[in-house]
């Protein structure tokens, strides 16, 4: 089966630089920070970067992005649209999250963390990764299934980027509604794939780009107890993530 065109979920922590670059000349960029555009005021080319702008206020639909393009900005042409994304292995994804909020986005998480509990724990802060991994594992516990709030108790970026990925894939009676997940490992092979169901010219093949790692996650590792909890919840995440092996 071919396709009129693509449209790419991104998935907070899963190489959307990267994905950006290589998803070029077709992949559509709107500026983000400066001046970012609403739908209304856009062209349909542009839809698909201004939905992965988490800034980009959807209420009820602000963790079901497919379900929101599907009903709302492809809703004549959506089985005709080879609709994808790339899971990540929810451990790794986990604490890239951790990293990025901690360390790279300005000490965001820190910030968050030293207001989330008592002066006693307060001086906890930082004195352990591991310990701050714990506090940042039940923000994230209050974040998707604790609050009826987008923005609480840690931010719509906090929100964002620790939300999980199945929510963001299916409808509302939880099934899928994208044609294809890939495995982020599969990063080249799956756009490659994209392009040529979609009868366009893959330029990357050859290409010298690479999934960017956190510069500054060290050699820390979860414990047993943090990957029980990494694993309940992010249950669905892992199982699309399995079942994403099955192809290429």
């Amino acid at each position: 089966m071919s396709y009129e065109y693509f449209f790419w979920l991104h998935i907070k922590k899963s190489a959307g630089v990267t994905t950006r670059k290589l998803l070029q000349p077709y992949y559509t960029e709107v500026d983000k920070k400066n001046k970012p555009k609403t739908f209304i005021q856009a062209k349909p080319n542009e839809y698909n970067d201004i939905l992965n702008n988490f800034r980009v206020v959807l209420g009820d639909y602000q963790f079901k992005r497919s379900l929101f393009a599907k009903k709302f900005l492809y809703p004549d042409n959506w089985s005709s649209i080879y609709s994808f994304a790339f899971s990540r292995e929810p451990i790794d994804r986990c604490i890239s999250m951790f990293y990025y909020l901690y360390h790279e986005k300005r000490g965001v998480l820190r910030s968050i963390l030293s207001a989330y509990h008592n002066i006693k724990n307060r001086k906890k802060i930082g004195l352990s990764i591991s310990y701050d991994f714990d506090l940042f594992l039940d923000l994230i516990e209050d974040a998707h299934f604790n609050s009826d709030s987008n923005y609480k108790p840690s931010g719509i970026a906090f929100s964002t980027h620790t939300a999980p990925m199945f929510n963001d894939i299916t409808d509302d009676e939880g099934n899928m509604i994208l044609t294809r997940i890939y495995r982020l490992e599969n990063l080249h092979n799956g756009i490659e794939e994209v392009f040529r169901l979609c009868g366009l010219k893959y330029q990357n093949s050859n290409s010298s780009i690479f999934i960017n790692k956190n510069s500054k996650r060290g050699g820390f590792y979860p414990n047993l107890l943090q990957i029980k909890k990494i694993q309940r919840l992010y249950k669905n995440d892992f199982e699309i993530y399995e079942k994403a092996g099955a192809s290429l």
